[in-house]
């Protein structure tokens, strides 16, 4: 039954029912309290008009006579709704003395010393026998509890009257509560909707109150704006990776179909075309070496603080001197300052710097020379060469992005290499940043954390 109710009606059914039991039982509680307290205090007073009536015949010789010639004290000290008798050693009254009717109990049922709530007819009466010190005379007072008992039951009219505007007061203040709390998952939801209708650039309105419900809104429109930015980057992704492809496949569309034509009966046109065409197929190949790459850094998932490349300085100069080997043009240069012991796997070390030099060489001018700065926890690759323009800073490590003037395939490659570079660095959590400036050169920086 209360599965099938929405959270709103759960809402205002619980309040209600919580703030309706809390009342009920805070009445009960107070019903009961004032109860005890108007039964101890008439038990007081009776006890003291028992000790005053006692201390009347402390000393005396009793006597039957004696207790009815001198009852003018026992007059002075009763009061309204209240019997006072002395009884002798049978249980026969000797004097009874009241303002109106005489209140009379059994006499079995009560005993001596100890007070007694007996309820006769419609009336509760309290009642308490103690015995004159040293004689057989018993002393009774009987307290009719009516004036008590009418204000308990105006006091009880008063909570049920008073239930009845809780129980309102309860669904009026139910109802606000459930809107409160309801509204803004209300708000999401629709936002959900209208997301399946309009796209991923809606967005929750958050409300000014710093609440759960507000941190609520605020992480869904956190991880609708990284859908979003996931989203729009597997789009760019695919049309550019797209685009990338278009120009190898069409190339070994044409150079296939002119040799199906005419060009494999020409040894020239036939070593051209399938030299091309290898060409064309490496393109390809590295293209899709590298995508696989990233999508396995995009699942990786590294504790860095538990990986501790104690000579980073042997890779670093594994990598330089295979640079040199196959660019020997170029001039190397490995400056080293306090270099530490860095938190990463020598595989990935040897990756990074790869990528890194590789570009320096790639988008070098006519001063050939890269040099490669080592401090602490810091790896710098510096180049000299075109630079890139500080607007296209912030995007050359998106996949395929390429910078306008260095678009030219002659520098080979597919924007992916500092996209690989920046996904390593991340697993890592580690920093790449990037410093450049047209035609005098780019440095790029690794900032790898501590190890643990």
């Amino acid at each position: 039954m209360m599965k099938s109710l929405k959270l709103k009606t759960k809402v205002i059914l619980w309040t209600t029912v919580m703030m309706i039991g809390l009342f009920v039982s805070y009445n009960i509680l107070q019903y009961f309290v004032m109860n005890s307290w108007m039964v101890h205090y008439e038990e007081q007073s009776i006890e003291n008009k028992m000790i005053a009536i006692q201390n009347l015949y402390v000393d005396q010789k009793l006597s039957s006579q004696f207790i009815k010639e001198n009852k003018s004290f026992i007059h002075s000290i009763n009061e309204k709704s209240e019997t006072i008798r002395i009884l002798d050693e049978n249980g026969e009254s000797i004097i009874a003395v009241s303002e109106e009717e005489l209140l009379q109990v059994p006499s079995h049922s009560v005993q001596n010393g100890h007070f007694e709530l007996i309820k006769t007819g419609d009336d509760r009466l309290l009642v308490y026998r103690e015995p004159i010190n040293g004689t057989n005379f018993v002393v009774e007072i009987i307290r009719n509890m009516e004036i008590f008992d009418n204000l308990l039951a105006q006091f009880g009219l008063v909570m049920f009257l008073s239930g009845i505007g809780a129980v309102f007061l309860s669904l009026v203040g139910a109802l606000f509560i459930s809107k409160q709390i309801v509204r803004p998952i209300q708000d999401i939801s629709q936002t959900l909707t209208r997301i399946k209708k309009f796209g991923l650039k809606e967005r929750v309105q958050v409300q000014p109150a710093q609440d759960e419900i507000a941190e609520l809104a605020n992480h869904f429109n956190e991880l609708m704006d990284q859908l979003e930015t996931s989203f729009n980057q597997q789009k760019q992704f695919v049309e550019d990776a797209s685009h990338e492809l278009r120009t190898p496949i069409s190339v070994l569309n044409g150079n296939l179909m002119m040799l199906n034509r005419w060009g494999k009966n020409d040894p020239e046109v036939l070593d051209k075309s399938l030299n091309s065409s290898l060409q064309e197929v490496n393109r390809m190949e590295k293209l899709v070496k590298d995508l696989l790459e990233l999508s396995r850094l995009d699942s990786e998932k590294i504790k860095n603080v538990s990986i501790i490349l104690e000579n980073p300085q042997y890779i670093i100069e594994k990598v330089i001197n295979d640079f040199q080997i196959t660019h020997p043009d170029f001039f190397f240069s490995l400056q080293i300052t306090k270099g530490e012991a860095l938190a990463i796997t020598e595989g990935h070390l040897e990756q990074v710097l790869t990528i890194l030099i590789d570009n320096a060489i790639k988008y070098s001018n006519d001063e050939k020379k890269v040099i490669i700065y080592y401090h602490q926890h810091e790896l710098t690759v510096q180049d000299f060469g075109i630079g890139i323009p500080e607007e296209d800073i912030p995007f050359v490590t998106n996949r395929f992005y390429r910078v306008e003037k260095s678009r030219n395939r002659k520098k080979g490659g597919y924007g992916i290499g500092l996209s690989i570079a920046q996904k390593l660095m991340d697993n890592y959590h580690g920093k790449l940043s990037i410093e450049s400036q047209l035609d005098e050169g780019t440095s790029v920086t690794l900032t790898f954390p501590k190890p643990i």
